[in-house]
């Protein structure tokens, strides 16, 4: 007859799987997310301290947000084939956002419409970078109007 010992044998752990991949960023965002840090984490002619963190961070947080909104918006764009062009996007934390897309002597006319007034303002703020962001993945001007709908 064979004992069999009273506690199970150790069996060796398993290694984790581990991605080494770089990661993949799109549309620059790895330079953006490198000047983060650095504004964060660095020493910097324009003062440190929280008071500057926070504002780079809320910088970035709108450039990230910004990156987002156009990542939506610029496919539907280029693969429109009935203008105006009428689009939902969302934002995390923001909500939904509708767009109307025309094309206007040589420029893009873009109208976004926020559902919620924080929406609103913070689009308010953003405006022209959405503009210089959208006109660069386009290779033309683009003017973006805002209009506040708001929930019913």
């Amino acid at each position: 007859m064979t004992q069999v010992p009273a506690n199970k044998p150790e069996r060796p752990r398993l290694r984790e799987p581990r991605d080494d991949r770089e990661p993949v960023m799109v549309g620059g965002m790895a330079r953006e997310l490198g000047q983060l840090f650095t504004h964060l984490l660095g020493d910097n002619e324009e003062g440190a301290g929280y008071g500057s963190a926070t504002m780079g961070a809320a910088a970035s947080a709108d450039i990230l947000m910004i990156e987002a909104m156009t990542g939506q918006l610029l496919p539907q764009i280029r693969g429109g084939v009935q203008w105006p062009l009428q689009a939902l996007l969302y934002l995390p934390r923001l909500g939904r956002i509708n767009a109307s897309v025309r094309r206007e002597q040589g420029a893009w006319s873009i109208e976004l419409a926020a559902e919620q007034e924080l929406t609103a303002r913070w689009l308010g703020g953003v405006r022209q970078g959405c503009e210089e962001r959208l006109a660069e993945g386009l290779g033309q001007p683009v003017n973006v109007h805002l209009v506040h709908v708001g929930t019913a």
